[in-house]
């Protein structure tokens, strides 16, 4: 032997450390899959057998003739008419609809549970089982997957974004990064109020990764909102013959939730006239016409629930007025010209100058209804498609002379008077886990990448919750999206507070 000594060679072997996308589709995930396959096969059985055609309502032909003209209309974006135009590239069979809105649906839970899964497995696989179900059945959401409306398309596509998000943070995924900002930006054009999601997201993404990461992160969710800014400027143009962002309805929105407080004004508002002369010329009439004919307190029932029925209702002083304006003019032009103009100043006026009443009439009901929601809106409100419907009829195949009436109502019977007790259980949940993650956390630290977590899901839920309570009158199928977030949210808070407590037993 030599002097030298021989050094023997390290053979360990470092554990290799899956990518989530590799986690995605190793084997031992097969049954997680099949788990919300299952769980969301047996929820559109049981509503398709009650309703054997989809729902509809009249923006369901609103849609469908935008997808038929291939065209931009000002009253929605036209993202879910370009996801039915391309359903009916593949098939004008009207269940092709349901069938492709239940498989994104199935793809985007997959994403965000196993998302979840990866990071947070817990300790018996039968209890992630159990929570995969839980959160896959939600019965509103199976009920909107037979309907030809938007929400389950812009409900899949923020599940993809929180995955994305959880994806991005853990491990810096660029692959994640570019799915993120695909989905981000088609929410834009599914549904104006996910504008206002990068509020929650920036500040989480300025906090995470390196620098170069963390810039492009920020700069393309940025730029996605600038494009489809710049989209819809140029569709408004050509679709209206205005180059501006502002569709109309916006405004037309905002003033009808302000006007909730006009039977509710005393008698000393002439104090409070406005100062704009055309501003004081519509409060002067809706104040007057609201006397006489007592609209708003009827569709409000007495300042106790909020309606959008002053949008659409002829009968509403917001119509009449407009009718008196339009005087044969172009209805759409001067729809968005009053939306974006008159009816949105009207509307920030009653506000600043009525808070305490704004708060009391609208959104008290509003936020009543986050916890316990009781209006179903389009849930178990099955409609019979009329067989002269010609955007029905001509789009798909479509046997118009055949039975569209329901084979029974078990399904709303069964699961519409649960919904609001499950909306109101899963806020319980949620609350119970933050005060168990609260009081356990005294005693170890959260990682930064979990924390970071928590902080984007309760921004996300805290915008998307402010937004649509205060933009619209709350229904059931709105909250959609919530359901499984909520839940994700107690998941990884619960996770957290038991590793935490298992560190301090050692």
């Amino acid at each position: 032997m030599s002097g030298k000594s021989i050094r023997k060679k390290n053979t360990t072997k470092v554990p290799r450390v899956d990518s989530y996308w590799g986690f995605l589709i190793k084997k031992e995930q097969a049954a997680d899959w099949l788990t919300i396959v299952i769980s969301v096969a047996v929820g559109c059985f049981l509503v398709t057998r009650t309703y054997p055609f989809p729902g509809t309502t009249s923006d369901t032909f609103g849609y469908l003739w935008s997808a038929i003209q291939n065209i931009f209309t000002y009253l929605r974006p036209f993202g879910y008419s370009f996801f039915l135009r391309i359903v009916h590239k593949f098939s004008d069979s009207i269940y092709s609809v349901i069938v492709s809105q239940a498989f994104i649906y199935v793809l985007s839970l997959g994403l965000l549970l196993l998302a979840v899964k990866k990071y947070w497995p817990g300790l018996k696989s039968w209890w992630f089982r159990l929570f995969e179900v839980v959160v896959s059945f939600s019965p509103a959401a199976i009920f909107m997957l037979d309907t030809i409306l938007s929400d389950t398309l812009q409900c899949s596509l923020v599940f993809i974004m929180l995955a994305m998000l959880i994806v991005m943070i853990k491990e810096e995924s660029w692959v994640a990064m570019i799915v993120y900002v695909a989905s981000l930006f088609a929410s834009f054009h599914t549904r104006y109020s996910c504008m206002f999601f990068p509020i929650a997201f920036i500040p989480i993404l300025a906090l995470k990764g390196k620098e170069v990461f963390r810039v492009s992160a920020i700069v393309l969710t940025i730029l996605s909102f600038i494009v489809f800014h710049v989209q819809t400027k140029a569709n408004m143009s050509r679709s209206i013959g205005v180059r501006q962002f502002s569709t109309g309805f916006e405004g037309w929105q905002l003033a009808n939730n302000a006007i909730h407080v006009i039977p509710f004004i005393e008698d000393d508002e002439e104090a409070k006239i406005p100062d704009d002369a055309e501003i004081m010329e519509l409060h002067k009439f809706v104040v007057l016409y609201d006397r006489q004919q007592e609209v708003i307190s009827n569709a409000t029932n007495y300042g106790q629930e909020a309606t959008a029925a002053f949008i659409w209702n002829n009968d509403s002083p917001l119509k009449q007025y407009f009718f008196r304006q339009q005087q044969g003019k172009v209805y759409s032009s001067v729809w968005v010209r009053m939306g974006s103009g008159l009816y949105k100043q009207y509307g920030k006026w009653i506000i600043l100058h009525y808070p305490w009443l704004f708060f009391r009439y609208y959104l008290l009901p509003n936020i009543k209804q986050v916890f316990f929601t009781t209006k179903s809106e389009v849930i178990g409100n099955y409609e019979i498609v009329p067989a002269d419907k010609e955007e029905i009829v001509v789009w798909f195949d479509f046997p118009g002379d055949q039975a569209m009436e329901p084979r029974g109502h078990f399904f709303t019977a069964i699961f519409l008077p649960l919904m609001k007790w499950i909306e109101l259980i899963t806020w319980l949940v949620l609350m119970s886990s933050a005060i168990f993650l609260f009081q356990v956390k005294r005693k170890g630290d959260l990682t930064k990448d979990t924390s970071l977590i928590l902080w984007m899901l309760f921004l996300f839920g805290l915008v998307y919750y402010g937004t649509v309570t205060f933009a619209s009158p709350i229904a059931l199928r709105y909250w959609m999206p919530m359901h499984a977030v909520k839940l994700v949210f107690a998941w990884i808070a619960v996770s957290e507070s038991l590793r935490i407590q298992a560190s301090q037993d050692r």
